[in-house]
């Protein structure tokens, strides 16, 4: 908490919303400021924002899309179901790079070639969205952030003569969610496995030379290779490349508290604890259940996401498939000490979808959490301990019959 007021204190808006205009000077200066990574993982991606700087008139502010208002109305609830209002704030330079250099987070800066009149239109297009009524907007973490906010507006102020060279990405494109797990498959394990169980289909096609630049240090390298044509001569956007601040490099040790490895433990600890507790003649009905019902709202949480909110990139999610909603049903009657007859036809279902989900794992429109193979070998471990269970009654009752 500390240190979070530290960073208010640093990143607080300037009253600078209330000027009308700005008259910059040929001694003025733009830039694209690209900030690095964190360690958190709303920090993990990095950090965009436009500074303008003009010493004739004092003039040094950055324009921040990446900042929002914990006390706005239904915040948490507008989080969770896709409606959270983001905003256009201003800050003095100065404080930015300190905050940013309190966290030892990179800072570095790309100034761009611009015309006097450009400049000015730039910062009239971004002084009069950060006015209090305009400066708000709906932000969704793909497509409308604080990355492709200053590339739009500075395509909008430069009448979209900025051409970009996409021959510098690869052929073979990689999908938004493969971009995503550059950045957090190793530093975010937890972070990771929860954006795959709550994001769906929609970020597992390639994406494309504008999706790219929904990452900070992809648009930063899209501008490395962005063009602007003046007098019929073709001109590269950055004029000059700055470091401000270079973060220190923190190395760390990779630890066992990861999803693979915890589930991995889970699952061969329950095989082994389950098959003894059969061998001896005891119940394992209260972990069966207990084990259906807590995945199975994983289902639940992703068919919310899909039909009840705004998050788009939530759709069509295939995580449903191992984690049925219906399996709360199943794990309750499995709790029972006189299981329902239907459950034994329930286990057979889940031992073929199960077992087909694993051979084609790896074929699915959806790239899944390859941790999570252990939870549905779990699951069909125990599918095929029902199955098996009811089989013996049922042949039991048969022959006594």
């Amino acid at each position: 908490m500390k240190q979070m007021f530290h960073f208010l204190l640093l990143t607080l808006p300037l009253v600078a919303n209330s000027q009308p205009k700005v008259a910059l000077t040929e001694a003025s200066q733009v830039s694209l400021v690209t900030c690095g990574p964190g360690e958190e993982l709303y920090e993990a991606f990095g950090h965009t924002a436009i500074r303008i700087y003009d010493p004739s008139i004092a003039f040094d502010v950055v324009f921040n899309y990446g900042t929002f208002d914990f006390n706005q109305p239904n915040f948490y609830w507008n989080f969770v179901t896709g409606r959270s209002m983001y905003m256009l704030a201003t800050n003095r330079y100065s404080n930015f790079v300190r905050a940013y250099q309190y966290y030892n987070r990179s800072v570095r800066e790309q100034f761009l070639d611009l015309t006097l009149e450009q400049k000015q239109n730039l910062v009239d297009k971004l002084m009069w969205n950060s006015l209090p009524e305009n400066r708000e907007y709906l932000y969704d973490y793909f497509f409308d952030n604080c990355s492709t906010r200053p590339r739009d507006i500075l395509i909008e102020a430069l009448d979209g003569q900025i051409q970009f060279d996409t021959t510098f990405l690869p052929k073979d494109r990689l999908t938004i969610r493969e971009l995503t797990d550059l950045y957090i498959t190793d530093e975010q394990p937890w972070g990771d496995l929860g954006i795959d169980l709550c994001l769906g289909t929609h970020i597992d096609q390639p994406a494309t030379a504008m999706q790219y630049m929904y990452l900070p240090e992809k648009l930063e390298e899209a501008f490395d290779h962005a063009y602007v044509d003046r007098d019929g001569e073709r001109i590269p956007i950055v004029a000059r490349k700055v470091t401000t601040f270079q973060a220190e490099e923190v190395v760390k040790e990779k630890g066992w508290f990861v999803p693979k490895i915890v589930f991995m433990v889970f699952l061969l600890a329950s095989a082994v604890g389950v098959t003894l507790l059969r061998v001896a003649g005891r119940s394992t009905r209260i972990f069966d259940g207990s084990v259906f019902m807590v995945w199975s709202f994983i289902g639940f949480n992703g068919i919310f996401l899909w039909f009840f909110t705004n998050h788009y990139a939530a759709d069509y999610n295939w995580n449903i498939l191992w984690a049925l909603p219906t399996n709360t049903i199943f794990g309750y009657a499995l709790m029972k000490k006189n299981r329902p007859k239907w459950t034994r036809h329930y286990a057979l279902f889940l031992i073929v979808l199960y077992v087909g989900l694993l051979i084609g794992w790896n074929y699915l429109p959806q790239l899944l959490h390859h941790s999570l193979k252990f939870v549905v070998l779990l699951q069909l471990f125990l599918a095929v301990g029902v199955f098996r269970a009811s089989s013996q009654k049922t042949a039991v009752k048969a022959a006594q019959s």
